[in-house]
Parts: C-alpha cells; sequence; structure tokens
C-alpha cells in the first residue's frame, strides 16, 4: 500500500495518538487523490506508489514530484485533522475562539467558530514529520516540503461573515476563519511545483566532509513557501520499475472535447508524440438507462440509450 509508511507509523507511535490515526490516513489519502487530480495529464501521474516512494529510505529521491508529495500529503493530513476538530470529532480540541469578541476590521469583529489550523498544524507535524528519521540533505528538504504544504493550508483560509444589525442592516458583522475547498489547497501548491527552487549543493564543501554548512549555505535564499528539491526528474516516457515509474504507453490522452484547456488539448502531444508514441484512437459503444418514467403505481421504465 502507498500508506505503508504512515500506517508503520501509527502502529508504533505513542498511544495517545492513536485518537487522530485515521484522521491521519485519510488525510494523506486525500492527498495522494489530490495529487493524482493535479497531474491527471502529464508524464508523471502520481502513481499510487509515489508516497512510499518518497518515504522508504532505500529509494528516497529528492525530484520536483517529491517535493510536491511531500506537501500535499503533509498538507491533506493537516486539513483532516483540522477539520475533525472543529466538528467535535476530537475530545481534546474544538474551535479556535482565542479572538472572538475582538475587533477584527471597520464593521466586524471576530466570532463564530475559526477552523483550529494551530491544533491541525501541531498534530499533523507529530505525525508526518517523525516519518523523516534521517538527518542529511535529503531528510531537510523533505521536511521543508512537509511544512510548504501546512503553510499552503493556513494561506488559502477564506474568511467567513454573518450579518447583524436592524431589518438585515449589516452594520456589524461577526467573522471567522475557515478552511478553502482542499482542491484549492492543490492548485496553489501546483503553482508551487512549477515555481519550484532546485538547491546547487556546493559539492567541494560537501566532498570535504562540510555537508551541514554546504546544506545551510543552499538553503539560504529559500522562501519558507517555496518547494524545493535536489535532483533533475528522470524520463517519466518510459518505464522503470524499480523507481516506480510505469510510463506514457496505454495511458488516455485527450484531443477534443467541451471546455477543454489548453494543457488538457495538448495531453496527446505531451503523453505520446513526444515520447516517441503514436496516438491511437478508440471507440467504445456504452448501454445504458436514460429516459426514465415512474408509471403509477410503482413501477419505473426506461429505455437503453
Amino acid at each position: 500500500l502507498c500508506f505503508r509508511s504512515v500506517n508503520n507509523f501509527l502502529m508504533t507511535g505513542p498511544k495517545a495518538y492513536l485518537t487522530y490515526s485515521s484522521s491521519v490516513a485519510a488525510g494523506a489519502h486525500s492527498g495522494m487523490e489530490e495529487c493524482k487530480f493535479q497531474f491527471g495529464w502529464e508524464r508523471w501521474n502520481c502513481p499510487e506508489s509515489a508516497l512510499q516512494l518518497s518515504t522508504h529510505n532505500r529509494l528516497r529521491s529528492a525530484t520536483r514530484e517529491t517535493s510536491f508529495v511531500h506537501a500535499i500529503s503533509s498538507a491533506g493530513v493537516m486539513y483532516t485533522l483540522t477539520r475533525n476538530c472543529s466538528m467535535g470529532d476530537f475530545e481534546s480540541c474544538g474551535c479556535d475562539d482565542s479572538r472572538n469578541g475582538r475587533v477584527g476590521g471597520r464593521g466586524w469583529v471576530w466570532g463564530g467558530c475559526s477552523d483550529n489550523v494551530d491544533f491541525g498544524e501541531r498534530i499533523s507535524k507529530l505525525f508526518v514529520d517523525a516519518l523523516e528519521t534521517g538527518h542529511d540533505t535529503r531528510a531537510l528538504i523533505n521536511l521543508h516540503n512537509n511544512e510548504v504544504g501546512r503553510l499552503a493550508v493556513k494561506a488559502t483560509m477564506k474568511r467567513a461573515c454573518k450579518c447583524h444589525g436592524v431589518s438585515g442592516s449589516c452594520s456589524i458583522q461577526t467573522c471567522w476563519l475557515q478552511l478553502a475547498e482542499f482542491r484549492e489547497i492543490g492548485n496553489y501548491l501546483k503553482i508551487k511545483y512549477d515555481q519550484a527552487h532546485k538547491l546547487e549543493m556546493d559539492k567541494r564543501r560537501m566532498r570535504a566532509g562540510n555537508s551541514g554548512g554546504a546544506t545551510a549555505e543552499a538553503f539560504h535564499h529559500v522562501h519558507a513557501t517555496e518547494l524545493v528539491f535536489l535532483e533533475d526528474s528522470p524520463d517519466y516516457c518510459t518505464r522503470n520499475a524499480s523507481l516506480g515509474h510505469h510510463g506514457t504507453e496505454g495511458r488516455e490522452c485527450l484531443q477534443t472535447g467541451k471546455n477543454l484547456s489548453q494543457w488538457e488539448k495538448r495531453s496527446c502531444r505531451r503523453l505520446c508524440t513526444e515520447c516517441g508514441l503514436r496516438v491511437e484512437e478508440r471507440r467504445t459503444e456504452v448501454v445504458a438507462s436514460c429516459n426514465c418514467k415512474f408509471h403509477w403505481c410503482c413501477t419505473v421504465r426506461c429505455e437503453q440509450c
């Protein structure tokens, strides 16, 4: 399973954390589902092995793609923990009402039930960052990208408000912060993926045994919200079983259809022709029930379309 590394930690972690284990697993799963959506028409399409390979000690790559995997799975865990907390699923936490009653801005005050992202951030760190047991440059990169994911959850939060006043005049509003749709967080991190920064390590200092200094220098100009990677991506056109890459042969692509983006329209070129493959069009006939009508009493009759 692609969440084997997460589940291993859940089985061996402190008992107090077992309260949150199902939320952590669900969050990691939602993160990987979002990853599949964001990369659905790209050569690397976030295969099932993506999370396992990015956390496996023997196959620890640090490509642009694994930077996204760490960020989106970390964001998914924090998001789910935060949402479940606000819904009252945990005895130990609830809404963030720490600012309630304070003036937030002109014509509005803090109130209501703000999503408790501080709780979600704290607990997700305990789970997700604990998976990174290394102490090398790759470990620092993975921990950094985990944090980028958590910051994305905060950066996309929305202010929701409720009006008060005579006859709905809205002379004053009560407002609170709530999580954005997770799709918005996925879109945000996909932009970060496109803008990801490659760390240029000082190889002379690395060879001299000063890996800590070389790493610190490489991170010096990296912003906290910026995804980072160490290695160039492999050729995702061809299959590489040892690295978990399935290649693009047999994949579907889009050429025509309603409301396709330019990115989707170019998918056949990107997945097929640029990978030395030929586009093959297949037409399938699907028979389904249609034009169903209810007849008194009490049957439903349908046509076959």
